[in-house]
């Protein structure tokens, strides 16, 4: 059991640098595939979130992320799923430091 217990709190901390990473590049400030700047809850339904998924998303210790959820966002900012991991691999390393 020790060892899921590890491997619950490094999953939690991939979540974590996942939606920090998420929030800093795309959720600090809201628009609409013209640039517009929007609400969140315009955002959100253009993404096809919820708000109160943003709002998680946007929490300093994050939450369990969907791989849907990413993609919804990337679909909406016109970024590839491939593009993104690898800026986030570049800025957080492939081995997430405990």
């Amino acid at each position: 059991m020790e060892g899921k217990e590890i491997l619950n709190k490094k999953n939690s901390l991939v979540n974590k640098h996942l939606c920090n990473f998420i929030e800093s590049k795309f959720l600090r400030e809201y628009h609409d595939q013209n640039g517009k700047i929007i609400s969140q809850n315009e955002y959100a339904k253009l993404c096809g979130i919820t708000s109160s998924t943003i709002s998680k998303i946007k929490l300093p210790e994050g939450y369990n992320i969907p791989l849907s959820t990413i993609y919804n966002i990337l679909r909406h900012e016109r970024y590839s799923l491939e593009k993104f991991f690898k800026e986030f691999e570049d800025e957080k390393g492939i081995n997430i430091p405990d």
